[in-house]
């Protein structure tokens, strides 16, 4: 923990600590793995222009989601009571912050409640589209196979 003397030096200090950041790389893309685990469902291709979609990949993966988005609302509840205003400190830099501690923990863009209600988006867009893609390909599979018995009824 840094000792701060005025609001000048945790001015100081602050410039340093993002300048470290600035210097240093960010993860290149060859660093970068493949997807593998749960959400990445299955996709194999057999030389041909036929996609194979395994439907319980598919549905482990929203569990996942579902799973994750239970995690963010619980976190969500918990920062929503980051949002009063610190009512202690009086030294040279207790106004600044509880000022950015304000900013920080409150609603407003920049906010952890702010990124926790666009996480919680993502993640309902994200499952919203895994649905849709699964009964595409669910309803295919099964005008597929349709045609199929359609075929096998004619010959």
């Amino acid at each position: 923990m840094a000792t701060v003397r005025d609001e000048a030096d945790a001015r100081r200090q602050l410039r340093a600590e993002h300048q470290q950041g600035k210097d240093e790389p960010r993860e290149r893309a060859s660093g970068v793995a493949k997807p593998q685990g749960t959400g990445a469902a299955a996709l194999v291709a057999d030389g041909t222009d036929v996609l194979e979609l395994d439907y319980a990949e598919i549905d482990a993966a929203k569990n996942a989601l579902d799973a994750r988005h239970q995690e963010l609302s619980g976190y969500l509840e918990s920062a929503r009571e980051l949002g009063a205003p610190l009512a202690d400190g009086n030294g040279p830099v207790s106004h600044w912050m509880r000022r950015s501690f304000g900013l920080r923990g409150g609603a407003e863009a920049g906010g952890v409640q702010a990124a926790l209600e666009s996480y919680l988006g993502e993640l309902a867009s994200l499952r919203q589209a895994l649905d849709a893609v699964a009964a595409s390909h669910r309803s295919n599979d099964e005008e597929a196979a349709a045609a199929l018995r359609a075929g096998e009824r004619d010959a």
